[in-house]
């Protein structure tokens, strides 16, 4: 089968060679929950271009493929594989666990086989180009406005409001009562108030972002802060626009992973006492859950979501859509289309 394998470390067009004789995973054995997939499209991690660049090979392991989300028909399925996706020929939308990516069983190949716990039914007619980008993305979101406990009467500002996260997080606080405001470059203004976005704030315009916060929202603070950029200015000047008993919920940062680590320390451990911020911090990685996929496919079936697509790019070209996130101008998820016609 035709798979990306990341052999080095560094950027993609260095460390990822496209293998044309890969050997296709083995069915799954007769009594398993597993399922084999034939993969449709996959939708690329924007930290993929990073991890590349800074995580090492590890030892003692074959290269690995990359990327986690993805659309794809059922050709195989063991016994015991869920009700909802033993069929063969069952459209689903899947995820491969960070472990197993990690060891070399990523989503960037013609099959995959995973658990049928990672798998969800998609209805007929489901657009498995968009689908393939509602997995990470949707479940980030799902899961900061949960943490906060988002609901009918907040005020929430979402940074990053036109990213992959941070559209999909204005709609979710929207249907949940929240009064949302945007923050994100003024050429997408129209697209995040189209989204929900109760006001708009152009970061470009507005710089630096928590002077123009504190001189507009200290009379009315946020309940929560729900930063899809990493900002650690963002927090650090909270008190000035967020309310005693509110909450940043951060999901990454803008200057890197040692960064990343070194502020999610300092924000969660560091005592008010010695100069910590007096607000509460919360960063996480989550990966994507089947209940949230279900959720997911719901809200989406019933025109309740939508899902942006930045571009489409050929499994041969996949390459240049590592390049596209590189430019962090994606308005929306970058896909790779692996199916063959």
């Amino acid at each position: 089968m035709h798979a990306w394998l990341r052999r080095r470390r560094g950027p993609a067009h260095t460390a990822l060679e496209l293998a044309t004789s890969y050997p296709t995973p083995s069915l799954p054995s007769a009594s398993s929950a597993e399922v084999l997939i034939r993969v449709s499209h996959v939708a690329l991690q924007f930290s993929s271009e990073t991890l590349f660049k800074t995580l090492p090979m590890m030892p003692f392991t074959a290269p690995s493929i990359p990327e986690l989300e993805f659309t794809g028909t059922v050709v195989a399925a063991g016994s015991a594989a869920s009700s909802d996706v033993r069929e063969v020929g069952t459209r689903v939308v899947a995820y491969q666990n960070i472990p197993d990516m990690v060891f070399g069983r990523g989503a960037l190949a013609e099959y995959v086989r995973i658990p049928s716990s990672q798998a969800a039914r998609l209805p007929e007619g489901s657009d498995m180009v968009a689908m393939g980008g509602v997995l990470g993305s949707g479940s980030t979101a799902l899961k900061m406005a949960r943490t906060g406990g988002v609901k009918q009467g907040h005020r929430v500002l979402v940074n990053g409001a036109s990213g992959s996260v941070g559209k999909v997080l204005m709609q979710v606080c929207k249907m949940r009562g929240a009064t949302v405001v945007g923050v994100a470059s003024g050429g997408n203004e129209e697209m995040v108030r189209g989204l929900g976005a109760d006001e708009f704030i152009d970061y470009r315009k507005h710089d630096p972002l928590p002077a123009y916060l504190a001189s507009q929202y200290a009379a009315e603070p946020f309940d929560f802060v729900l930063d899809c950029v990493g900002l650690q200015a963002l927090y650090v000047n909270s008190p000035a626009y967020l309310k005693p008993d509110g909450m940043v919920i951060n999901i990454g940062s803008m200057e890197g992973v040692g960064a990343m680590l070194k502020n999610c320390i300092f924000n969660i451990w560091w005592p008010t006492w010695l100069g910590g911020v007096p607000r509460r911090y919360v960063m996480f990685f989550t990966p994507p859950s089947k209940d949230d996929a279900v959720v997911l496919v719901k809200l989406v079936e019933e025109g309740k979501l939508k899902i942006s697509v930045d571009s489409v790019f050929s499994m041969e070209d996949a390459i240049s859509a590592y390049e596209r996130i590189a430019t962090m101008r994606a308005r929306g998820r970058v896909i790779v289309k692996v199916e063959r016609d």
